[in-house]
């Protein structure tokens, strides 16, 4: 019996361990998400326009770990949010990103950005289809649902020394990309390079730029997408 319970608690804690266990965000994105204003757990940057992001952050990462890339955007005058997510894992976070579209009618259309494993809420979002759904954005991720009937403004992004995602593996589903998806892969970057934190799993390819530079590429080519081209502004 003590030995039961002795494997038993030994078990607990590693799955303890397992839920709390996270990629910590560098001390630079966490001063910044400590800017933000505070809505309940998540983290928010309200803007002047009425184009509103949610930021699905990747597995088992800190959020703070988006808030550079938010306020990339947001000093572009956007609103953007970063949804806190249960146990590190934005893949809980399909209902919560759902609610907060409903829940400001002051942003008339959203654009939803999901690196890795958030690109699994941006595609069950995107699959029902909602009105004030204008953009998708796939950050070394893919479309997990089959959403090549949507009508709607899409970009993926990937980084060429990527060492966590697999590009074979993301192409078996290029197919669930909405029609006339824009792929682009980013020169120098890494996967954990499109946001800013520490990365403990060592799988990841070396970047040849800075976190700050992956992030404002990204940022860039998100904005020239949707509002400086011909294939994002008949969405917004």
């Amino acid at each position: 019996m003590i030995v039961l319970l002795v494997v038993i608690g030994i078990f607990a804690l590693l799955v303890i361990g397992v839920l709390l266990y996270h990629n910590q965000a560098y001390p630079e994105a966490a001063a910044i998400a400590g800017e933000m204003e505070r809505v309940g757990k998540d983290y928010y940057f309200r803007g002047e326009s009425n184009v509103g992001f949610i930021i699905f952050s990747g597995a088992k990462t800190d959020e703070k770990a988006y808030a550079y890339m938010a306020k990339l955007l947001h000093d572009k005058g956007y609103n953007v949010i970063i949804p806190k997510q249960r146990f590190y894992l934005s893949l809980f976070g399909t209902k919560h990103g759902k609610e907060m579209m409903t829940s400001h009618p002051e942003i008339k259309k959203w654009i939803l950005i999901g690196h890795s494993l958030g690109g699994m809420p941006v595609s069950r979002i995107a699959a029902m289809r909602p009105e004030n759904l204008a953009g998708l954005v796939f950050l070394a991720t893919y479309a997990s649902v089959d959403l090549s009937d949507l009508d709607i403004g899409t970009i993926r992004i990937t980084a060429d020394h990527d060492g966590i995602m697999n590009n074979d593996f993301m192409m078996k589903y290029d197919c669930n990309l909405p029609h006339g998806a824009s792929n682009i892969v980013l020169q120098g970057a890494n996967h954990q390079g499109f946001a800013a934190y520490h990365s403990t799993s060592g799988r990841d390819g070396k970047a040849t730029i800075s976190w700050q530079e992956q992030n404002e590429q990204t940022v860039q080519l998100i904005l020239d997408y949707f509002f400086h081209s011909t294939k994002g502004e008949c969405d917004l």
